[in-house]
Parts: C-alpha cells; structure tokens; sequence
C-alpha cells in the first residue's frame, strides 16, 4: 500500500466550488482509496520554503513560494494501491495547457503552474513530503479525512463554478501584452467574486496577482 500527499491549491480553495468539486471527484475516480488526515490552512513561509526545497535554485521558486502562501491550502494523504501514479492521472499534466480536458487540472485549472492540486510524484517523495507536513503542519494520519471532507463537499457544492475559461482567455490575451497589467488584475479579481464568497477583494487581488506572475515566468526567464 502506497500514501500520497494531496495538497489543494489556493485557486482550488479559494474558489470554493472548485476545491469541493476536485475532491469530490477524485473520491468518484478513487473509490478505494483511504483518506488520513484534514487540514485546511494558511501555509506559513517556513513550511512553503520545505515543501518547495526541491526547486530552491530555480527561477520559478520565489512564485511557487508566492502562489501557496496567497490563501489556504487543504492537505490530507491518501493511502491504497499505486496511489502516487493513480492519483496523479486523475489531476493531469502538472501544466494546465498540457493537461487532458478531462482530467481536473484541464477542467478547472486556470494557467501553467496554477493547477488546482499538488501531488507527490513517487512514493519516496510521498513519504518525505507526508512527513514534513506531520511536523510542521500537524497533519494528524490518525483522523479519518473522509468525514471533514464529506462535509466540506457538501457545504460548497452548489458554489459557483463558471470563471475558467473566461479567466484563461484573460491569461491568453495578457500573454499577447508582453508586460502591461493594466486593467488584466481587475478582471480577473471580478471573476473570482462569486466563485471566493468567504475571501476579501485584497486576497482575490493576491490571488489574481499570482496568476499574472505565472505568466510572467517566462518572459522573467534568465
């Protein structure tokens, strides 16, 4: 039996919709996989800088610390049969441009690196990262998650799921910009209103400003 850590991102979480209908259909995907544990959380700098630890020399590692730590995340492990490769063919491609339409990330994620979910990409990295996360964030594997997470789908459920694409062709079309903002961040936050009913305009204007930095990856690449 395998365990991998699921991390959901906070444009799954923060889009309360998308947070309950990915782990709603991981579950459907995964019928037989066990949950261990519940969090949902802000991530502190000293826990994103461990868990990213792998990519610190990359150019890509100050957005990635960025990213997770612009609203809560939800962490839990899942424990079954090859879990680690199963579940990663649920989310898809890490890249949302590369992921199935039919996988989560190609349903709901929204550009690149904002992907919905983190998942650990083999078992000895599973077990490290699971770890990390008992010490540092208290991840209790004794909890069944399969309760808090029930109850967290069913809350937010009916949440609205509609901003996707409108959100990519606005990523698309700031892309063709090369390196004005102007204008692109609040779009992107008035889509996020209905879709973050319990997030402030300044935490959407994080979120947003996270998802124009994603883009700005490449054009910041040395």
């Amino acid at each position: 039996m395998e365990q991998t850590l699921l991390v959901l991102k906070p444009d799954a979480t923060m889009r309360r919709g998308v947070g309950a209908a990915v782990l709603d259909q991981i579950m459907t995907n995964l019928p037989d996989i066990k949950f261990k544990g519940f969090l949902e959380m802000a991530v502190p700098g000293h826990l994103a800088e461990q868990h990213y630890a792998i990519h610190k020399e990359k150019f890509f590692y100050p957005w990635l610390l960025q990213f997770i730590q612009v609203g809560n995340i939800i962490a839990t492990v899942l424990e079954g049969e090859k879990v680690v490769n199963r579940l990663r063919d649920v989310l898809g491609a890490t890249f949302v441009e590369k992921a199935s339409p039919d996988s989560l990330r190609g349903k709901y994620g929204l550009v690149g690196g904002v992907n919905v979910a983190h998942a650990s990409d083999e078992p000895a990295n599973a077990l490290n990262e699971i770890t990390l996360w008992q010490q540092e964030a208290n991840l209790d594997l004794t909890i069944d998650g399969l309760e808090p997470i029930n109850k967290y789908i069913t809350r937010w459920r009916e949440a609205p799921v509609f901003a996707t694409q409108d959100i990519r062709q606005i990523c698309e079309e700031y892309s063709q910009e090369y390196c004005f903002r102007t204008g692109y961040l609040e779009k992107i936050v008035e889509l996020l209103v209905d879709e973050c009913p319990d997030w402030s305009n300044q935490d959407l204007q994080s979120l947003a400003d996270a998802i124009l930095g994603n883009m700005d990856l490449d054009r910041n690449k040395s």
